[in-house]
């Protein structure tokens, strides 16, 4: 089922597509498989009462093999990210990197630095990561600093330890994020500064007894300043359904939900509520610990911008550096990182406008695509990430995206590789057990929350043919594991062209 009217094909072009469909024995058989299996997927009772969107195109002509509801504006959730990530290896550059600087002003005299010690982010998500490859730990950057401001001769501070993350806006959440979203892991909004991937674990002791309340032991690493409503139940249920509820610079959260009853300890990922000032309580901690007298507090330079008084000159004595924007993309990509995609969108922001913000992000991505020929009308973007579900973008257009960084070696290459691969890596590392024959032959990015399934990416066909496709399911009656299954098979269909 093929559809005629998609924007920006002439009536040359499809009359040549009817032309080759009618005469080529092969490429008849290829779109009458494609076809049924669009229609089956169409017509299936799990979306009833949903909404369905596919394209299948072809990389190197761009010519439209299958489609259902192409041009229908969805909810992508993460396959947002594809939106994002491309964007930024185009803008800034595979090669890009972020810089953290280590500052102080003042005069150091007589091994007493007279001033403050600041740390400088320019939105590097990699910071203190426990999950990046070859990047420091949160301990050792830690470690390094100390050593650093040692080498200074200081082993007095008469002044505070600052966290600086000015170089995006103080808004690190987006507007249009889920209050149930906010506290948890998955919702940690970026700062200027980011630190150990701005996430921490909230730790119980489970109880042996149904319907009691775990007691909470703490968080790991210590959230300064930081206290928890503890409303979690014990259930003889196995499974997790425990979140936070907090906001960003909140100094109290609620815990909400179950967690198994048992014995031993259990954990969940909680959202850092201050990034910035995270960071510098640790390094004042840190530099105390390894003797370096600190007289005054931790604070941010967030608190310190609504004094009045003037900001001293600062010296710049350490600049540490993230890994490639290639291999950042390759772990927003693989894994789905959130905070990663945000900081690259605001990333592109303060390139493009001078201002990290969300919403300068999300302008200046649109127009990059506009640049690159994309339609946009029924586009939507709030964020980066896709965890907004008031985004909305067509199969037809993620579809056209894939297709312009299909044709640029350079930009292809990074994008390609950072992509979940079948059966293999990421967020497809278990899919695709019964389909042996997709293995090595499709790569995409998946996107899912509340009731929103969808995957956009590239398949190689049993031919050889480069294809690229997108299929998004929202609204679906079925469950999530139901809806990834038919996904799941279609994407084979697709590789067995």
């Amino acid at each position: 089922m093929t559809e005629s009217k998609i924007a920006h094909f002439s009536v040359k072009t499809l009359v040549l597509s009817l032309f080759l469909t009618a005469t080529t024995p092969s490429v008849f058989a290829q779109n009458y498989a494609l076809d049924n299996a669009i229609q089956r997927f169409a017509n299936d009772s799990a979306l009833k009462h949903g909404q369905l969107g596919l394209c299948v195109m072809d990389a190197q002509t761009g010519q439209i093999l299958g489609s259902h509801n192409a041009t229908m504006s969805l909810i992508p959730a993460s396959n947002m990210k594809i939106v994002t990530t491309a964007a930024g290896l185009n803008i800034l550059g595979a090669d890009y990197t972020f810089k953290t600087e280590l500052q102080y002003d003042g005069e150091i005299q007589d091994s007493i630095l007279n001033g403050n010690i600041i740390i400088k982010g320019y939105g590097d998500p990699t910071l203190g990561s426990p999950e990046m490859d070859s990047v420091a730990s949160m301990m050792k950057f830690l470690d390094s600093i100390t050593l650093k401001i040692k080498e200074l001769g200081i082993k007095k501070i008469n002044g505070k330890i600052v966290g600086d993350g000015s170089a995006f806006d103080d808004a690190t959440a987006v507007k249009t994020w889920l209050w149930e979203d906010l506290g948890n892991y998955y919702g940690a909004g970026p700062s200027g500064l980011n630190f150990k991937e701005n996430y921490y674990e909230l730790n119980f002791q489970k109880d042996p007894m149904s319907g009691s309340t775990p007691f909470i032991t703490g968080t790991t690493p210590q959230i300064p300043d930081f206290q928890f409503i503890n409303s979690v139940k014990s259930t003889n249920s196995k499974d997790d359904d425990a979140y936070i509820f907090s906001v960003p610079y909140a100094h109290v959260g609620e815990v909400r939900g179950t967690i198994p009853a048992g014995s031993g300890h259990f954990g969940i990922s909680g959202a850092m509520p201050d990034p910035p000032y995270f960071a510098a309580w640790h390094l004042r901690r840190t530099l105390r610990e390894q003797g370096v007298e600190v007289t005054d507090s931790a604070t941010t330079q967030l608190i310190l911008m609504q004094k009045s008084a003037p900001m001293p000159i600062r010296k710049t004595f350490l600049t540490w550096r993230s890994p490639s924007l290639a291999a950042i993309v390759k772990r927003t990509n693989l894994e789905s990182n959130n905070l990663y995609c945000e900081t690259i969108l605001r990333a592109i922001a303060l390139q493009q406008t001078g201002e990290g913000t969300n919403e300068k992000g999300t302008e200046s991505v649109t127009k990059f695509w506009q640049s690159k020929g994309i339609d946009t009308e029924g586009f939507f973007m709030q964020d980066g990430s896709g965890l907004s579900p008031r985004n909305g973008v067509t199969p037809f257009q993620l579809a056209s995206m894939l297709r312009a960084v299909s044709i640029d070696n350079q930009w292809f290459t990074p994008f390609f590789n950072s992509l979940p691969e079948a059966g293999k890596s990421g967020t497809m590392k278990n899919m695709f057990k019964t389909y042996p024959s997709v293995l090595g032959h499709l790569r995409g990015k998946s996107g899912t929350i509340t009731r929103v399934r969808c995957y956009s990416g590239y398949a190689t066909t049993q031919g050889g043919r480069l294809l690229i496709y997108s299929a998004m399911c929202n609204n679906f009656t079925c469950s999530q594991t139901e809806i990834r299954k038919k996904l799941e098979q279609f994407m084979a269909d697709i590789c067995r062209l």
